[in-house]
């Protein structure tokens, strides 16, 4: 069962395929036009359009060990990450500073020329100044290289040299940023503690006056164990106070780093932390608004979420910086009781000492206190020379930033890029053929084949007129042409002048000899026109053969002897398949006779070449007391008779469903084999629905690929309300290849070629 299945499917995905490449074939010229148009205006635009050039550079970003010891004085943003390193290469400060440092406000290649007439724009202005910085940031591109801690950074512009000098200033430029923001507080560290080692420096000159004054005056001698204890005691109680007051210090400088730190910028973050996620959040989220606010109004709806957003982040940074310094603060008020608390203890060791001792304790007393100042002023000179040299590193350009490679000026252009906008081009012209192609084929709602037929109405299909094809067209491969002699050009020279020998000398209105001056609806007309009789080897005469024959088969003998014929619309060739049918009846040896009841637009009579002013027509007879027989005249094919139209009346529906009409149909049934009825379409006035009842069948004639479906369907729905049986279809002008396919086309081909 499962094979029968795949059996099943098989077919219909074969089917499938050759109905879209029907399609394509059909649509081939539009499809080629298409991809060739799509190709032609790449190539076009890689041509005319500025070239661009980008420069390119590599710098190493590395979170290197920290220079200073002391992580207290630490610089900003230590901890930071990668992508915050990044971000600063497309920060707006980061490129006016680039702008401002070449003066790319007065570089045409970079601002653009001015205005003709109008004066150049204001460096100065705020406005111009954004627009100068927005373009700068729109040219600069920073990719990280996978895992790595390589960045490459691409500059672009029309002028490489201004490429390269640019992307070099950059570097240049964010370089100074990072040193300048990483050793910032260093040097503020350094100013502090200066001011603090000259304090204590005055203060020891002091002590030691006041201690060699001492000494000098009382004549000190060695201590006793008693008092050598208790100097001891003051020793530890002064060396505990040196460390507390070393701790409030850095306390107190990191209290104000925190306060005096930019929002999002704070000293020893660690990388992970909670103040880290929310800055790098906060950054991210103001560059977004920044960006966006260029072009889209604050008032949008995503702006106000976004801002929305942005004030979330920037109140939970700010909550979460204060909740630091409170910290900081709590610490160093901390630190600054312990140090008085310290110092009261020691206070109350020397008043002691003063007490029970003599002139020795609170000598030595006074000299440990001057050690311990010693041992501090030792201590903050040494962190003083420590941040110094932090603050000289400002001028080094290596500390974690290392520029790899600096930007050389490029070779080539990186925009346009001319075979990758030619295959783009072929690829979009190939896929936006076929798109076009199929939705071509779908948009076009109208009657293409016998399918649609069959779908849309249920009628059968009778027969199929073959379209006319170009006049030359390349056979195969090599660019032959071939002249379709049946279609165009008609018979050969030979086969002419033996026409012309069989039918008498030319007449200026046999419809044999019409001219082709004609637009092209009106030379599709006159070829198809008895084209059974000028053309009998035609794809066309032989359609309509085929056609006879399934009339003739389609009901016992005699049984179907008056038909209409009649089309939806107008100019869907059933005057045309009327006077064909006709022909091809009469070489059947049936005496056949047309009936042109068209008395609005009549066309039989200038086919067969009849002047219907001086003849009798169809309407005189209507209109008149003549007899039947008078309006029924032979024409040049044998057995074939006509009745013209005559002069067009007034009210046409009235006579045609007259008294009078009834007896010319039984008149002509009687006397003739068949009697063919060219009518009015059938959508346009209700000729055709009043006379139908009089008639034995009828047929519809359907133009390929011009007769809408829906005007089809509503033919057959007026059809059937009026009870009236439609005989079956004819559809004309059809497409070989979507009709039979191939082999149809290439048997009928060669037929023609033989």
């Amino acid at each position: 069962m499962v094979q029968d299945t795949q059996q099943e499917a098989k077919p219909g995905l074969l089917a499938l395929v050759q109905h879209y490449w029907r399609v394509l074939f059909k649509w081939k010229w539009t499809a080629g036009i298409f991809a060739f148009t799509c190709v032609a205006v790449a190539i076009a635009y890689s041509f005319l359009v500025p070239p661009v050039y980008t420069a390119v550079g590599t710098i190493w970003i590395e979170e290197g060990p920290r220079v200073l010891p002391f992580e207290e004085i630490q610089s900003f943003g230590e901890g930071s990450s990668l992508s915050s390193h990044t971000l600063l290469l497309t920060s707006r400060s980061l490129a006016s500073n680039v702008i401002d440092k070449l003066k790319l406000s007065e570089n045409p290649d970079f601002a653009g020329k001015p205005k003709p007439g109008l004066p150049p724009p204001d460096p100065a202005d705020p406005i111009y100044r954004e627009k100068l910085v927005q373009r700068f940031l729109s040219n600069v591109t920073v990719t990280a290289k996978g895992q790595s801690r390589l960045v490459d950074v691409s500059f672009s512009n029309r002028d490489p040299r201004l490429a390269a000098d640019i992307l070099n200033a950059l570097f240049d430029g964010y370089v100074e940023m990072i040193v300048s923001k990483r050793y910032s507080t260093s040097e503020q560290a350094t100013r502090y503690l200066n001011d603090q080692i000259a304090e204590l420096r005055t203060e020891i000159e002091e002590r030691e006056r006041k201690l060699n004054e001492y000494g000098s005056r009382k004549d000190i001698m060695p201590l006793s164990t008693a008092e050598a204890s208790t100097v001891a005691r003051i020793g530890d109680y002064s060396r505990a106070l040196t460390e507390a007051q070393l701790e409030r210090i850095n306390k107190l400088n990191y209290y104000n780093q925190l306060k005096n730190a930019p929002l999002g910028e704070i000293p020893s973050a660690p990388e992970g932390s909670v103040i880290e996620r929310l800055r790098e959040q906060y950054i991210n989220l103001r560059r977004q608004y920044e960006t966006r606010l260029n072009t889209v109004s604050p008032d949008y709806p995503d702006m106000r979420r976004m801002k929305s957003e942005l004030d979330s982040a920037t109140e939970a940074l700010q909550n979460e910086t204060q909740n630091l310094i409170r910290n900081a603060l709590a610490e160093y008020q901390a630190a600054l009781r312990k140090e008085q608390s310290l110092q009261n203890l020691l206070d109350g060791q020397k008043n002691q000492a003063y007490k029970a001792s003599g002139d020795s304790v609170v000598f030595n007393s006074l000299k440990v206190e001057l050690d311990s100042r010693k041992a501090l002023l030792e201590a903050l000179s040494k962190r003083q020379s420590e941040t110094d040299v932090s603050a000289r590193l400002k001028g080094l350009d290596s500390l974690t930033v290392w520029i790899v490679d600096k930007a050389a000026y490029p070779l080539k252009p990186s925009f346009p890029n001319k075979r990758k906008n030619a295959l783009l081009g072929l690829l979009l012209g190939f896929a936006g053929g076929i798109g076009l192609a199929i939705g071509l084929e779908y948009l076009n709602n109208t009657v293409k084949t016998s399918h649609d037929v069959a779908r849309e109405t249920g009628i059968p299909l009778m027969g199929s007129i073959p379209a006319f094809e170009s006049e030359a067209k390349p056979k195969g491969p090599r660019g032959e042409f071939r002249r379709i002699r049946s279609t165009l050009a008609g018979s050969s020279a030979k086969e002419e002048k033996a026409k012309k020998k069989r039918r008498g000398p030319e007449s200026p209105r046999d419809p044999l000899w019409l001219s082709n001056e004609r637009t092209s609806d009106s030379r599709r007309e006159t070829l198809i026109e008895l084209i059974a009789v000028r053309e009998p080897q035609s794809i066309q005469a032989e359609s309509f053969r085929s056609l006879r024959t399934a009339l003739l088969v389609s009901s016992p003998p005699g049984r179907i002897k008056v038909i209409l014929v009649t089309s939806p619309l107008a100019r869907e060739g059933k005057s045309s398949t009327v006077s064909n049918l006709g022909v091809t009846l009469a070489e059947a040896s049936k005496r056949v006779v047309i009936v042109d009841s068209d008395l609005r637009k009549p066309r039989q009579a200038k086919i067969f070449g009849v002047n219907i002013a001086n003849a009798p027509g169809l309407s005189r007879y209507l209109s008149s007391n003549m007899d039947a027989a008078e309006i029924v005249k032979p024409t040049d094919v044998p057995n074939l008779h006509l009745v013209a139209s005559g002069p067009l009346p007034a009210n046409p529906i009235e006579l045609l469903t007259s008294e009078r009409m009834d007896g010319l149909v039984a008149f002509l049934k009687k006397s003739f084999d068949f009697v063919l009825f060219d009518t009015p379409p059938l959508l346009a006035v209700s000729d055709a629905l009043a006379m139908g009842p009089m008639m034995d069948a009828i047929i519809l004639v359907v133009r390929g690929g011009q007769t809408p479906v829906p005007a089809l369907r509503q033919a057959k729905q007026k059809l059937d309300a009026h009870k009236l049986k439609c005989l079956g279809v004819i559809l004309n002008e059809v497409d070989l290849v979507e009709q039979d396919g191939y082999y149809a086309k290439q048997y009928y081909s060669y037929a023609i070629d033989d």
